[in-house]
């Protein structure tokens, strides 16, 4: 995995992947 100096960009695909994940659950 490189190394990218986009912190932010990753929160939100994480966020946006959990929140999704949690959606479906639900």
């Amino acid at each position: 995995m490189k190394t990218w100096r986009k912190p932010q960009i990753v929160e939100i695909a994480v966020g946006t992947e959990i929140n999704a994940y949690a959606c479906a659950r639900l």
